[in-house]
C-alpha cells in the first residue's frame, strides 16, 4: 500500500513540474507576442497555445495542490465539532471528493473519445483537442487517487489517536 502512495505522489510532483514548465512557457510566449505586437508582427495562433497551456497549468497542478493541502478550507462547522464527529464527517468528505473526480474524469475520457471521432481540431495551428482532454482526465484521475490517500492518512491518524 505504500508503494502505491508513494507511486500516486510521484506522479503527482510530475505533474505538478509539467504544469509550472508549461507556465513558463505561457508567460515567455505571452511576453514575445506583446513584444511583436508593438512591432506589427503577432505570433499566428498564441491564443490558442496560451488556452491549451492554460488548461495544461489547471489540471496538471490540482493533485500535488490537492496533496500539499494548498487549496482554502473553510472550517467554520468542522472546528465546532467533537473530534470523533468531525473525523467521521473528514472521511465522508473525501468519500464524496474521490466519487466525485472519478466521475468528472470518466466524462472528460468521454468527452475526449467524441472529440477523437468528430476531429475537432483548433483554427490556427489545426492541433487536435483530444489529446489535452484525455490528459485532463489522467489528472482528475490522478486527483482522485490522490484524494484517495488523504483519505488512507485521515482514517490511519484516527487509528493512532484510539
Amino acid at each position: 500500500m505504500n508503494r502505491l502512495l508513494s507511486g500516486i505522489l510521484k506522479i503527482d510532483k510530475i505533474m505538478y513540474t509539467i504544469a509550472g514548465i508549461t507556465l513558463v512557457c505561457m508567460v515567455l510566449l505571452t511576453l514575445v507576442d506583446v513584444i511583436l505586437r508593438n512591432f506589427g508582427h503577432p505570433i499566428t495562433g498564441s491564443m490558442e497555445l496560451i488556452q491549451y497551456g492554460g488548461s495544461i497549468v489547471f489540471a496538471f497542478s490540482v493533485p500535488y495542490a490537492t496533496f500539499l493541502k494548498a487549496q482554502v478550507q473553510v472550517d467554520l462547522v468542522t472546528e465546532k465539532l467533537k473530534p470523533i464527529p468531525r473525523k467521521i464527517l473528514s472521511i465522508i468528505t473525501r468519500i464524496v471528493g474521490i466519487s466525485f473526480f472519478l466521475f468528472v474524469s470518466y466524462n472528460f475520457y468521454l468527452f475526449g473519445w467524441d472529440s477523437k471521432r468528430s476531429g475537432e481540431v483548433t483554427a490556427s495551428f489545426r492541433l487536435p483537442f483530444y489529446p489535452i482532454i484525455f490528459s485532463i482526465a489522467v489528472c482528475f484521475l490522478f486527483q482522485s487517487l490522490t484524494v484517495f490517500y488523504d483519505l488512507i492518512e485521515t482514517i490511519r491518524k484516527a487509528e493512532d489517536e484510539q
